[in-house]
This record gives C-alpha cells, sequence and structure tokens, in this order.
C-alpha cells in the first residue's frame, strides 16, 4: 500500500489490474489472469491523495494448485466507490477464473495461461509479455526426477501449468504475473 498525491491538477484516467493466479504443479491446469477496473476520467488536484494497492502475483507449488493472486485496488479524493481489480484464481483440478473487477467501466480480464503439449522435448519455460498468460508444460515423460515448470504470466497473465504424467509432484506450475495501476494524465 502507498500513498500518491497529484503534483499537479488536471483530469486523470485510472487503470487497475489484479495479479494474476499461478498455474496448477501436478495438473494440467492454468491459472486465470487478473481482474481489471478503469475510471475514464477524473478531476485531481493537488490538495487531494489517493491510497494504492498493488496485487501480487500468485506463486506456483510443486505438485499441487497455484497461488490466487492478490487485488489491486485504489480510493481517494473524488472517487465516490474504490476500484477494485481481483486476482486471478490459481489452477488446481480446473482452470482458474479470471478475477471479478468492481467500479470500474470494464469487468474482468479473459487471458489465462495456456496448455502446450510437449511431449518429451527438453523443458524450456515459455514466460509471457505483459498482459499474456505463460504457456504450460503437459509432458508424457517417465522420469520422475524431472523437475518441470509452466511459464510465468507477464503483468496480470495468469501462470501457465506444470504437469508430468509420471512424477507429476516434481512438476510446478508458472507463476502468475504481478498486479498494476496506472495513474495516467489526460490531455487539457
Amino acid at each position: 500500500s502507498q500513498t500518491w498525491v497529484p503534483p499537479v491538477d488536471g483530469n486523470i484516467c485510472i487503470h487497475v489490474i489484479g495479479g494474476g493466479g499461478a498455474g496448477g504443479g501436478g495438473t494440467a491446469r492454468c491459472g486465470g489472469a487478473g481482474g481489471y477496473s478503469k475510471k475514464n476520467s477524473l478531476a485531481v488536484t493537488t490538495g487531494g491523495s489517493f491510497t494504492v494497492v498493488v496485487g501480487a502475483k500468485g506463486v506456483g507449488v510443486y505438485g499441487t494448485g497455484g497461488g490466487t493472486g492478490g487485488n489491486s485496488t485504489v480510493a481517494g479524493t473524488g472517487l465516490s466507490a474504490t476500484l477494485t481489480a481481483n486476482g486471478g484464481v490459481g489452477g488446481t483440478s480446473t482452470s482458474g477464473a479470471g478475477g471479478s473487477a468492481a467500479n470500474g467501466v470494464r469487468g474482468r480480464a479473459a487471458k489465462r495461461g495456456s496448455n502446450t503439449l510437449a511431449g518429451d522435448k527438453p523443458f524450456e519455460p515459455q514466460n509471457a509479455g505483459p498482459l499474456s498468460g505463460g504457456g504450460g508444460y503437459v509432458s508424457s515423460c517417465t522420469n520422475t526426477d524431472a523437475s518441470q515448470k509452466g511459464g510465468n504470466g507477464g503483468i496480470g497473465g495468469g501462470g501457465g501449468c506444470g504437469y508430468i504424467a509420471s512424477g507429476s509432484s516434481s512438476s510446478m506450475g508458472g507463476d502468475g504475473g504481478s498486479g498494476c495501476v496506472i495513474i495516467q494524465y489526460l490531455p487539457a
């Protein structure tokens, strides 16, 4: 949590993105993306202030469901209600749902990590760019000592799954992407 004080008077646009859920480890299910909330235009002055919370990423865990992303919020002068973008749900036996949003003009983000069949090929994480889900890793590998991890999500994106058909406890879902808050001054 931190406080933001407008440096100049003007109109701002606020974008709020929740943290992405992590992909499942030991399950071929990916994490959900963080929600998205937006305030199109708000007049601000240097006498106002805002409390900003940026949601943490969901963290992948070996052999079990991924962690849920943290909620991002903005509250302050001139806002009638807190802008909230909830974190995406971690992948378990089902793919994680995208985070919901409140008091903005947009609903939840739709993108999440995706599953990609990798077979027994050498593993290379498919990490995502901003606002994208990490690639999943699904393998029929019989090496129970293998330690595989799904790709990490970009800002607000869900993490990819990590699944090895034989020895799934040694696989790990990719982390979700951290949340983000953008405060943008609009042209006069």
